[in-house]
């Protein structure tokens, strides 16, 4: 008997050691820390405008908050009597409609740099053209004709580039077409 309350006083005091364990057992929580600090935004950088001002002043209105007005029943006005003959106002001529403006178009002013990339881009092209004109077309694979077709069209954009100033990626058509033309003679 003092063996089974030995083991029953074993188990009593080892299931209070657990409970005591699992009664203190929390996930600790990490307090927050100070808020982030907000950096401050880039400043604003605009280009001038340079336009001419307008020829009339435009008053600027300035609307100011005023308290709730109480609202006040609208009246209509009161019936008038047709006006004579004599009595009638002089009519006014509507206001002309102001001019529509002209729409500019931007372009940066040329440089001699510009001049230098229209010479190198024009001579890319003169050489893929002068090379495509020496392949003969006929005598093309299928793979080959579809790269004589890339290398024209590659031409044709990069003229189309440079007539709109657009030196930076005229070059590179211009480039391709020629490197595509002068495989296509290698061959």
């Amino acid at each position: 008997m003092q063996r089974r309350f030995f083991h029953f006083a074993l188990c009593v005091v080892s299931l209070a050691a657990l409970a005591a364990g699992c009664a203190k057992a929390r996930a600790e929580t990490v307090p927050d820390g100070p808020p982030l600090a907000m950096p401050e935004p880039p400043p604003r950088v605009f280009a001038p405008v340079d336009e001419e001002p307008p020829l009339v002043a435009v008053p600027v209105v300035v609307e100011t908050p005023t308290a709730e007005a109480p609202q006040v029943p609208q009246r209509r006005p009161p019936r008038r009597a047709a006006a004579t003959e004599t009595e009638k106002p002089e009519p006014t001529p509507p206001p002309a409609p102001p001019a529509p403006e002209v729409p500019r178009e931007l372009r940066a002013a040329s440089t001699p740099a510009d001049a230098e990339a229209d010479k190198k881009i024009r001579a890319l092209l003169q050489i893929a053209t002068k090379n495509l004109g020496q392949v003969d077309y006929q005598k093309l694979s299928v793979a080959g004709r579809e790269q004589y077709e890339n290398a024209k069209s590659f031409g044709e954009q990069a003229g189309e580039a440079l007539t709109q100033r657009n030196y930076v990626f005229a070059e590179t058509l211009a480039d391709k077409a020629a490197k595509l033309a002068s495989e296509l003679l290698g061959r």
